[in-house]
């Protein structure tokens, strides 16, 4: 159980850091603004969904690891569910009306992305010690 799920948060923390540190950036200097945007706004729905489904599973089948586990892993789908609930959709509706508010937002996520993905890191970690 503990191999498997290692290699499911291992899995997605290679994809997460591989999207937001290579993908999203070279499609912002490849492509106009306004079409790198529409690209990355059609993949965050997915990629915070895929986020929630492989942490909701691992807190199922991990819930015995320990508190430790539990414990991120819960903050993991706050965070998740906060960014596929409330700050996808304001990002696109303050797009059009305010975008200085968009970039804060923006700034905001950014953050959120990060801490998640340190999460999953530590995660990976503990799950390596059991």
């Amino acid at each position: 159980m503990v191999k498997f799920l290692l290699f499911l948060n291992a899995f997605y923390l290679g994809l997460g850091t591989f999207f937001s540190f290579y993908v999203a950036p070279l499609l912002f200097r490849v492509l106009e603004k306004e079409y790198a945007g529409r690209v990355v706004e059609k993949v965050f729905p997915v990629y915070f969904g895929l986020g929630l489904i492989f942490s909701l599973l691992s807190l199922i089948l991990g819930f015995r690891l320990g508190k430790g586990v539990v414990i991120i892993l819960i903050l993991n789908l706050i965070i998740l569910a906060f960014q596929e609930f409330y700050v996808l959709p304001l990002s696109h509706h303050l797009k059009f009306t305010d975008y200085e508010a968009f970039m804060k937002w923006h700034g905001i996520s950014m953050v959120l992305n990060l801490t998640h993905l340190l999460l999953v890191f530590v995660l990976c970690i503990l799950l390596l010690l059991k």
